[in-house]
Order: structure tokens, then C-alpha cells, then sequence
């Protein structure tokens, strides 16, 4: 079936809407029981479309240039939807990425337009009976500077020899996924260092603002700003080596002298004043809204050991109902970008903003994420709290389970009395003190 203009192409897709991959499956490629990821595409791209199966490099609509993705999402209990994961787009090839230019790249050159279909994924139901219930025009124009920007970091990684080191928290809404089965390597250029074999794709975060904003634009209040880091740097770069006290009186106005005990979250505050609270920066910059960034402030010594742990949000039961590999923690660690802006000084209220450091993970580190993940599975499944991944449970261990704020011990009596309890994930002095060591200044 061929179309000759795009509003041809959406009016037909308007029929696939309501219906399940068993109802359109006329090649009956379900009936054998494939598992294969793509064969939803392929049932789609057959069944609905009327197209022979292959693997052409044009796009599917190729007269348009439009290519076909189907890809699943997953209701949340507060009704919103989440992109099951992340969308793959094609293979990197690491000895050809090295010699190209983006305007003349495969990756361009394929998926600029895609007509991304959804469905509502279930847990243990059968492909048949997902169904399909709404599609969507992507158009990657708007947000063209900071994908092209991805492209030349990950471009740049492998140039010298860094593949092996490749991480999707380095880059905003492009990243480089790996790929292929359980242990899967290859040969990279500039390097006898074996590396994972990865592939272009729209991170889980950037593919949560698509769904949930369809046409949400991207709009920059400075043009040139194409990374969440460019963003938080050029807001503290006027503040840089001033002190807690000195910046708040900037800021606010108000002496911490004034106060009768100075606030806890003082380093917070500033920085809601400064770059934008978790509720507003989405309001402030469209980065935020298509990528997974957290913002911390850390305090360190002289030498940047870190003070405290570094923590995230109370954990939720409900988040450990799927095994590590499929589990929305694991693609989180993978894309997510921890900017740690420094305070140095053991006197709070009067700590030096020294700089803000960029930490992600690596394969390898998150992997061992995933024995507390999977301690935390047990614990839910045994109802027994000590099988929690406390600190210094096994050898290797970076991410630690611990109580937030002043719960204290009373958080763990109270672990399976409400869906969310008292305690957070947290990562330990000593490997958030290496990977502040190994990251490059802002």
C-alpha cells in the first residue's frame, strides 16, 4: 500500500486504532510463538500496511520519508503512561560513525520523521492481545541542535579509542544503548580495548515527554544551550567560589546569621533560587522534560570526599514487581545523569560552591546495582526487612538501602505497611568520591 502525502498516511492509521496484534496478524507470525521484540513491527508493518518484510536501509514510508516504529507503554497507578523503554533506532557502527558528519548520517537519514505507533503493554498477557490505542508523527526537527550535539559526543568517545566507555547518561535525549544478547563484544577503531555493541535510540526519559506532550516544542531561553549541564553551569557560573551564606544573601536578601538554627536544606534552597525547583525546571528549559538529569548538592571536604551519601527519592515497593533487566530502575541508572554541584567546607552555612560534576555509570556499575535491586526483590518476597542491601552487605556493593530524613530505625518496622516507605537509595561516600574524582569539571 503506498501513500502520497502524509495526511493520506494518518486518515488509514486512524483504523489501527482500538485494535489488538492478534486482529491485524495476517502473516500469523504470533502463532508460532515468537518472542522476538520486533515482530510487533513486523505484524504492524504487514498486517496493516499491506508491506513485504525486510530490511531495507530507506524508511518504510520512503516517498515521505517516514519510518514505522511500534512500542509499548505502561499505565502507572496514578493513571499517567510511561514508555515501557527506551526506542531503538539503529546500530553503531563504531568504524564507520568515526568518518561521518551528522547532515550525512544513517541515523539522519532514517529517522528524522517516524510514524511511532503505541501500545498499552500488560505484564503476562500475550502479544496478541495488546492493543493498539493511539500513533503519533515525530518529527525530530525541534529538537535537531541537541540530538546532533548527542551525536558528535558519542561520535567524539569513539574517534579516541572510548567506545568500551560509551554511557547513555552522557548525552541528553540521543543515546547509546547496548545491544545484542548477554555478553555480546566487538572491536572498536583506535583501541585494542573490546567494546558492547550499542545502538542509537530515544532514552526512556526523552520518550516520556513525547508521550505524554505530543507536541510539546523545544524551546531553549538561550539558544546555544543544548545540554542540561550548559544550563546549570551558565546559572552558577556568577556564584562560583562564593560562600553558602555570601550567595543566599545575594539570592534572598536574608543573613544566615539571622536564623536561630541555618536550614538543612540551605544548599536546596539556592539552588531552587538559582537553576529552578524539580517542579519548575520543566517550565524553564524543555531539556528537562525529555531527560533524565537529578540534580544534587553534595558536601565535600577539601579534597572532595564527600560528607554524606548521596541519596535519591523514598524507594516503592510497587517499582521491584519485574526482574532487574526489565525493571524501570535499571533504565533509569542507565540514562539518568547526576549533577552534583560542590560545597566545600566542613562548616555549613558557609561552604564554597567549588563546581558542579557530571557522574554516570557504567555497565559494570550497574550491574552490581542490580544485586540490591534484586536483595530488595527478596526482602518483598520473603516479608523479611534483613535482607535489605544495607551498607557494607556484600563486597562489592555501591548502592546502599537506608532511611530518609529522621525516620530512623522505625523505618524498617514499618517497611511493608504502605507502598512507599521511609527509605531511599543511596550511593556510598567512597564510590560517589571516585566517580567525582574521574569526572571532569563543568
Amino acid at each position: 500500500m503506498k501513500f502520497n502525502t502524509e495526511q493520506q498516511l494518518l486518515e488509514y492509521t486512524e483504523y489501527i486504532k482500538g485494535k489488538t496484534f492478534g486482529q491485524i496478524d495476517r502473516e500469523g507470525l504470533l502463532k508460532i510463538g515468537n518472542k522476538d521484540k520486533g515482530v510487533l513491527g513486523k505484524v504492524v508493518e504487514t498486517g496493516f500496511y499491506g508491506y513485504k518484510l525486510n530490511s531495507d536501509a530507506k524508511a518504510d514510508f520512503d516517498n515521505l520519508g517516514i519510518e514505522l516504529k511500534v512500542t509499548g507503554y505502561v499505565v502507572n497507578k496514578d493513571g499517567s503512561k510511561t514508555p515501557k523503554e527506551r526506542l531503538s533506532l539503529s546500530m553503531i557502527n563504531y568504524n564507520a560513525i568515526i568518518n561521518e558528519e551528522f547532515e550525512f548520517s544513517k541515523l539522519l537519514f532514517k529517522n528524522r520523521k517516524m510514524l511511532i505507533i503505541w501500545y498499552e503493554y500488560i505484564k503476562d498477557i500475550n502479544y496478541s492481545d495488546f492493543q493498539i490505542t493511539e500513533f503519533q508523527l515525530y518529527d525530530m526537527t525541534p529538537d535537531i541542535e541537541v540530538i546532533k550535539n548527542d551525536f558528535y559526543m558519542i561520535r567524539n568517545k569513539v574517534q579516541v579509542g572510548q567506545a568500551h566507555l560509551l554511557s547513555e547518561g552522557d548525552t541528553t535525549f540521543l543515546g547509546a544503548a547496548t545491544k545484542g544478547s548477554k555478553g555480546s563484544v566487538c572491536t572498536q577503531p583506535n583501541s585494542p580495548i573490546i567494546a558492547k555493541p550499542r545502538a542509537f535510540c530515544l532514552k526512556n526519559s526523552y520518550m516520556r515527554g513525547v508521550l505524554r506532550n505530543p507536541n510539546l516544542k523545544y524551546i531553549s531561553p538561550v539558544k546555544e544551550i543544548k545540554t542540561v549541564e550548559e544550563y546549570i553551569l551558565n546559572k552558577l557560573q556568577p556564584f562560583i567560589n562564593l560562600s553558602q551564606a555570601d550567595i543566599w544573601k545575594r539570592i534572598s536578601g536574608k543573613n544566615v546569621e539571622d536564623y536561630k538554627v541555618i536550614p538543612y536544606q540551605l544548599n536546596k534552597l539556592i539552588s531552587n533560587k538559582i537553576i529552578g525547583s524539580d517542579e519548575t525546571l520543566k517550565d524553564n528549559n524543555d531539556l528537562f522534560n525529555k531527560t533524565e538529569c537529578v540534580i544534587k548538592n553534595l558536601p565535600v571536604k577539601s579534597d572532595l570526599y564527600p560528607i554524606e551519601r548521596l541519596t535519591y527519592r523514598n524507594i516503592r515497593l510497587s517499582e521491584f514487581e519485574l526482574p532487574w533487566e526489565e525493571s524501570q530502575w535499571k533504565v533509569f541508572f542507565e540514562e539518568m545523569t547526576f549533577l552534583i554541584i560542590l560545597y566545600e567546607g566542613d562548616k555549613h552555612g558557609y561552604r564554597k560552591l567549588k563546581t558542579v560534576k557530571k557522574v554516570t555509570f557504567t555497565p559494570e556499575e550497574i550491574a552490581i546495582f542490580g544485586q540490591s535491586y534484586n536483595m530488595i526483590r527478596e526482602t518483598i518476597a520473603t516479608k523479611d526487612v534483613t535482607k535489605l542491601p544495607y551498607p557494607k552487605s556484600f563486597s562489592e556493593q555501591l548502592l546502599e538501602v537506608a532511611p530518609k530524613g529522621k525516620a530512623g530505625a522505625r523505618a524498617y518496622q514499618t517497611f511493608f505497611d504502605q507502598d512507599m516507605p521511609k527509605v531511599c537509595f543511596m550511593l556510598n561516600k567512597d564510590f560517589i568520591y571516585k566517580k567525582i574524582k574521574d569526572s571532569s569539571f563543568l
